[in-house]
């Protein structure tokens, strides 16, 4: 079949929506005057987020908010964007992303935004900019800080949020409390069990995190120090975000050998903590696991039927990023990267260490699943876009070798993508009901510091690369299905009420997009390549992306829960 337009739309549950009207809001105040909008969409067919079918209708807007909805052609207004032709749904929220400290170097977002995205959610993996010690803000200001050239002074999430208010941001900013990083605060980088006194302490640093404004907490169980917890630890810490209504957000302890185990472990966390939860990048990595999805699914959908409330989260891509590090289990971690450092070098342990290494490797498939992403010595430059086997077909160097010494010139700090999920392993998750999109990602740009390393191309394509190649060309689900699981299906698991729909009285975080070319640009060899099909963002009213150029307004706000 010719896959035009119309087929598209016929497809896509679009055929057959006749124009709607909604009624004026209560902005209007029962004025008869027709409101001059400060922007008019017109001529567009409207998905609003819910998963419903579209709708032919044009939609006005004054200041932050959509105020009227229907055939309004007729209206005066300061601005009008034509968008016949194309969809017009609610701006796409990234609950599970990593654009933190990025808003500090280029508040543009322009990765993210020009995919789409208005709503960032960060603080994700167990690790947060808050709350943070004197060593520890001390740390990123000598690390992070100097290298990029910003003010980093805060300690708490009131002192984030306001440097962020301060300088402006072109995305709304969501952020949970890092279990990792309370652990770190309180216990340090120890692999031991915290005492009831820390355990008090911990639930103290995050109620206040809650009560500032943070959305929940999250862990990532396979980063030290947060994995040195176990799951009691850290329901004592979800339990204090139950009065906040927040939620529990988990990298599990293990996404590969050991999935069921991980899935079980954050089951009974959220049980006892008695919390909603989100099971971030939910996936079976390596071959031999890519059959446990569909037991983990059964898993869940049984906790749900109990009563329990969770959902998941991935990315569309074969491949995971992380750092290199990983390729060793935690309690080679313990103590924290320079304890890591040290032991590659101490020679009673590196047989055991390659052992281990090795046996990821193995799960993975060899060493062509791993890509350098990030170094920071000019020398090593050389190999960032490289997989690991091309690297050492140069060098005849043995690939653990290699691997270890490019750790310890580093420091431990050391980017990677692993190659270990498959499109049949894709398909079987992106369509279960309880998955969102989530792009796992940070924002970059094509020019600046953020252009200066390798990242995961999920970083620029991931929502059109949905839309795009597993909605319109791989048909996996409808257009309505597909846009709800980036907007109102994560509005509602935040409890986000005046986001992820199009409805009059809601924010004006919209996006207008071409069904028919929009897609990723980004891949793995070349990921700074914005996305394309993606016309026009609005976030709180402000049009941001206008005919597929960043006009430079910085309309993003700081979202705090309560």
């Amino acid at each position: 079949m010719n896959w035009t337009r119309r087929t598209f739309i016929k497809t896509t549950g679009l055929a057959g929506a006749g124009a709607a009207t909604v009624g004026m809001s209560a902005l209007l105040g029962g004025c008869t005057q027709r409101p001059k909008y400060d922007v008019l969409i017109t001529g567009g067919m409207v998905i609003d987020g819910t998963g419903a079918a579209a709708i032919s209708a044009d939609v006005g807007i004054i200041g932050d908010q959509v105020v009227e909805m229907g055939s309004l052609r007729d209206n005066g207004s300061k601005r009008v964007i034509d968008a016949t032709g194309m969809i017009v749904c609610p701006g796409f929220i990234d609950i599970h992303s990593h654009t933190d400290l990025a808003l500090l170097v280029n508040p543009k977002a322009e990765s993210k935004i020009r995919q789409g995205v208005t709503t960032e959610v960060a603080g994700q993996d167990g690790g947060s900019l808050a709350p943070l010690t004197d060593t520890q803000l001390k740390g990123l200001q000598e690390g992070y800080g100097a290298r990029y050239e910003v003010d980093i002074n805060w300690k708490d999430f009131t002192g984030l949020f306001a440097t962020l208010k301060k300088n402006q941001i072109g995305v709304n900013f969501i952020s949970f409390v890092g279990q990792g990083t309370i652990r770190r605060l309180v216990v340090g980088n120890k692999n031991v069990r915290a005492t009831a006194r820390q355990i008090d302490v911990m639930k103290a640093l995050v109620e206040q995190a809650m009560s500032e404004g943070a959305w929940g907490l999250s862990s990532g169980l396979e980063y030290s120090p947060g994995s040195f917890a176990n799951g009691d630890e850290i329901a004592e810490l979800g339990k204090v975000t139950r009065s906040f209504d927040g939620i529990y957000a988990t990298h599990m302890r293990n996404e590969d050998d050991r999935l069921i185990e991980a899935v079980e472990e954050a089951i009974h966390i959220a049980r006892k903590a008695e919390i909603p939860l989100e099971i971030s990048h939910f996936k079976a990595s390596g071959k031999r696991n890519w059959d446990k999805i569909s037991q983990a699914f059964e898993i869940i959908e049984k906790a749900n039927a109990e009563g329990m409330d969770i959902t998941l989260d991935r990315y569309p891509y074969i491949a995971y990023q992380t750092t290199l590090r990983n390729l060793f289990p935690t309690r080679f971690r313990d103590g924290g990267t320079d304890a890591f450092v040290k032991r590659l070098q101490t020679p009673a342990l590196l047989a055991r260490m390659k052992r281990a290494a090795l046996a990821k490797i193995d799960m993975l498939g060899d060493w062509s699943a791993v890509m350098i992403t990030s170094v920071s010595k000019e020398e090593h430059q050389v190999h960032i876009g490289k997989r690991v086997s091309e690297i050492v077909a140069e060098s005849k160097e043995d690939p653990f070798e290699f691997v270890r010494q490019l750790l310890i010139n580093e420091n431990g700090s050391v980017g990677m993508v692993g190659f270990g999920m498959s499109e049949e392993e894709i398909k079987s998750v992106l369509t279960h009901p309880l998955v969102m999109i989530a792009s796992d990602g940070g924002a970059a740009a094509t020019y600046g510091p953020l252009s200066e390393t390798t990242p995961h191309p999920r970083y620029y394509g991931t929502f059109p690369r949905v839309l795009g190649k597993y909605c319109r060309d791989d048909r996996f689900f409808d257009l309505p299905t597909a846009v709800h699981k980036m907007t109102g299906m994560p509005a509602q698991r935040l409890g986000l009420k005046d986001r992820g729909k199009v409805d009059v009285g809601l924010a004006a975080d919209l996006v207008v997009f071409n069904p028919d070319t929009v897609i990723d640009r980004a891949d793995f060899m070349n990921p700074h390549q914005y996305a394309q099909g993606i016309d026009y963002v609005l976030v709180n009213g402000a049009v941001v992306i206008d005919q597929g150029e960043h006009m430079g307004v910085l309309a993003g706000r700081v979202l705090q829960k309560g």
